[in-house]
């Protein structure tokens, strides 16, 4: 059980340290190539993007699940490349990000590992 707990976890943390550099061209990538400042920025990526989804749901009036659907994910991936930028902006020491672009490449890669995680080993 805590198996399923620790494991996508590692494996997020390995691609934020690992591919996401590689991907982005350093424009997205954990100062010093630090394991726990990659773990706090997972943290308040994950956190970030929990409170977009809730503002967005508060002002849109519960049709943050409908733009998903309309726009096939792409309200999604925007969403969570805000988290990024914004988590880039409130812990420049922790996370670099170049520029929203950057964002956008990190987190298609952090969704790719995130399907992978679910889809293969659980």
């Amino acid at each position: 059980m805590l198996l399923h707990l620790i494991l996508p976890v590692l494996l997020l943390l390995a691609a934020l340290l690992y591919i996401v550099p590689a991907v982005t061209d350093s424009g997205v990538a954990i100062r010093r190539n630090s394991a726990v400042r990659g773990f706090l920025a997972l943290i308040v990526i994950a956190l970030t993007n929990n409170i977009f989804w809730h503002v967005l749901t508060l002002f849109g009036i519960s049709l943050s699940v409908p733009a998903t659907l309309v726009t096939m994910g792409l309200a999604g991936w925007l969403v969570s490349s805000l988290a990024i930028w914004a988590t880039g902006r409130i812990m420049p020491g922790v996370l670099y990000v170049r520029s929203f672009a950057t964002a956008m490449g990190a987190s298609v890669v952090l969704m790719l590992v995130g399907w992978a995680v679910a889809h293969f080993l659980f």
